[in-house]
């Protein structure tokens, strides 16, 4: 988590998982045998050109990609596709546009480690080229955007589900602003608990002299200074005598890769996000609540 260093206990203690038999993992559901459901989380600047008018907005949805068929929103939709393997340099993605130096340009889109592997997609009306930028994550090039798809376990979990409501408060998040500040919360107001949204409400109410640092001077939904370019939302534990859960994810660019634990809340509202603790096990909670001498 951005912030000045703290001792703040570790949050994960409030959320005592009860024995094996009372745990649920939230699974999402199985696509058929050969598929596999992949869900367009965002879309970051292309760097070879600006995004076309009129473009598809693709955020939420998803595609299917099986042995011979792509299945989506148009025009990713074909029920005979030539599919095949690729294993391309940075000079061979995205069709070739990457402005030289073509690693440089890669990186910037969180590619690394070169060639990288992808799917190219064959149908009658166009192709396209998946490009792995991990295993749960794929770059699309479209309409000179480039999409960013996941097929991590929160893509397909219930909107409702702990996973689901992780994976909807990030994608708001990925196609938003980012910076944290009273409006970039408020949109998010509604996939937080109450606590939470209270304890945002006073950390932004609170005077801050002009030389003094925040408490939280980055991106507390990230724990980084950075954004990173992609995340990818796991399985959800789910503890029913406290009505808690909490979900893992998974933010990576082209340089690191690190983790958060998503804590979230049942009550009659649903679930909602109800803290977010990085790696150190430092919680957003512990950062709005420290009063700054």
């Amino acid at each position: 988590m951005p912030s000045k260093s703290s001792n703040t206990p570790n949050p994960l203690k409030r959320l005592r998982l009860l024995g094996c038999a009372a745990i649920i993992a939230c699974a999402p559901a199985q696509a058929p045998a050969g598929e596999r459901v992949w869900r367009f989380t965002h879309a970051i600047a292309a760097p070879w050109g600006p995004a076309l008018p009129g473009g598809a907005q693709l955020s939420g949805r998803t595609v299917t990609l099986g042995d011979a068929s792509l299945r989506g929103p148009e025009p990713l939709r074909c029920e005979t596709a030539r599919i095949e393997a690729t294993r391309l340099p940075a000079e061979g993605l995205f069709e070739g546009n990457l402005p030289a130096p073509a690693t440089d340009s890669a990186k910037t889109l969180g590619l690394a480690g070169f060639p990288v592997d992808g799917i190219r997609v064959s149908c009658d009306n166009a192709g396209f080229e998946f490009h792995r930028a991990d295993a749960d994550t794929l770059l699309l090039g479209l309409d000179n955007r480039v999409w960013i798809l996941s097929g991590a376990p929160g893509t397909t979990a219930a909107a409702d589900s702990p996973a689901g409501v992780v994976q909807r408060l990030l994608e708001l998040h990925f196609n938003g602003d980012m910076g944290f500040t009273p409006a970039s919360a408020a949109a998010k107001a509604a996939l937080l608990s109450a606590g939470l949204a209270n304890d945002i409400n006073a950390y932004f109410s609170r005077p801050l002299a002009e030389d003094q640092v925040p408490d939280i001077n980055g991106d507390p939904f990230t724990a980084s200074q950075e954004y990173p370019t992609r995340f990818a939302v796991g399985a959800a534990e789910i503890a029913l005598e406290n009505r808690a859960a909490q979900v893992p994810v998974r933010y990576a660019d082209d340089w690191r890769e690190y983790s958060v634990q998503f804590l979230l809340l049942h009550s009659d509202a649903g679930w909602r996000v109800d803290d977010v603790v990085d790696g150190s096990g430092t919680g957003l909670r512990s950062l709005l609540r420290r009063e700054t001498p």
